[in-house]
């Protein structure tokens, strides 16, 4: 639990407590032993009849490798078994919140240390590792323990040239220095010698989701990506868009690293509805004004194989 001096607090002049010899993300809660320093360029106000302390103008609160940084921020503090300790930042204007490998940003937040857990919020709120960006236009709230980000409001994550959007997405993240998954190497350390960082593993989508990649988009009501295995699904009102075709069904299974999607007029195991799927497809051509369908009609339902020669959705339909 994060301590501090009072007396040291008003002056701003606590030195800089012990830090972890490598990032290990947002773990301002969770991290280290060492005390929270807070500074303001407009003073600092302490309020003990209230037990909470007001920074205001450029306010910081940094412990270990976290720093919080908004226009004011306001400490509450109990007495603990060794003294007085903070359990809750609140943060208000320009709100930014990082690490030596991340950073998230808002216009208010609020660093709940007993749950380990911030929200932001913003237009939009906004999360960035090395690799991956989670925004959201509501709240985005970070979960320390799980590692989990919780975008509301047209949320949207991005790794490389692949997105996924939704209403609400929840980001489920690993650090990248951690042990490997299965067959996978180890991560190295990056040039500035740190050895950890937050690495997006999994995406799971609600409402309105889309999935986009450079040759295709996915829409649907319910969707997840696994970046470790490259495949997403998407289900509900599913319409997969590639190059100009476009197939409609229930179920879509896309495998990013190979570039291969299946649609299926519903999930596995699903039962009642329209089991098929529906396709239209449009042949290559260079002047796009004269393309046209070539096929639009109902597939095979998933009991019924696909007659000899033909394409069906479970092979890979819409490859041409």
């Amino acid at each position: 639990m994060m301590r501090f001096s009072p007396a040291a607090l008003a002056l701003a002049a606590l030195l800089f407590g012990s830090s972890c010899a490598l990032a290990q993300g947002f773990n301002m809660a969770q991290g280290n032993d060492s005390e929270i320093q807070v500074y303001a360029d407009n003073g600092i106000e302490w309020i003990s009849e209230a037990t909470r302390v007001v920074a205001r103008g450029n306010a910081k609160a940094i412990r270990g490798t976290v720093t919080v940084t908004a226009d004011t921020l306001t400490a509450y503090y109990r007495e603990g078994p060794k003294g007085n300790e903070i359990w809750r930042l609140d943060a208000d204007g320009n709100v930014t919140i990082t690490t030596p490998t991340e950073t998230a940003t808002g216009y208010k937040g609020t660093y709940d240390l007993d749950k380990a857990i911030f929200v932001l919020r913003g237009t939009p709120a906004k999360l960035v590792t090395p690799t991956d960006t989670v925004t959201a236009n509501e709240t985005l709230e970070y979960w320390e323990r799980e590692r989990m980000a919780v975008a509301r409001g047209d949320a949207f994550a991005t790794n490389q040239d692949k997105s996924i959007k939704a209403d609400v997405l929840t980001a489920h993240f690993r650090d990248k220095g951690a042990a490997p998954a299965a067959g996978k190497p180890p991560a190295k350390a990056d040039a500035a010698g740190q050895g950890s960082s937050l690495e997006l593993q999994r995406a799971d989508a609600y409402g309105h989701v889309v999935l986009t990649t450079p040759k295709e988009q996915v829409t649907g009501d319910r969707g997840d990506y696994n970046l470790e295995s490259g495949i997403a699904t998407v289900s509900g009102s599913v319409k997969l868009v590639r190059e100009g075709n476009e197939l409609n069904g229930g179920f879509a299974h896309v495998n990013l690293n190979t570039g291969i999607s299946k649609l299926f007029g519903a999930a596995p195991g699903s039962k009642g509805g329209d089991t098929r799927a529906h396709g239209t497809f449009i042949p290559e051509k260079k002047d796009t004004e004269k393309r046209r369908a070539v096929f639009q009609g109902a597939g095979p339902t998933q009991d019924e194989p696909p007659p000899a020669g033909a394409g069906g959705a479970g092979d890979g339909a819409g490859r041409h």
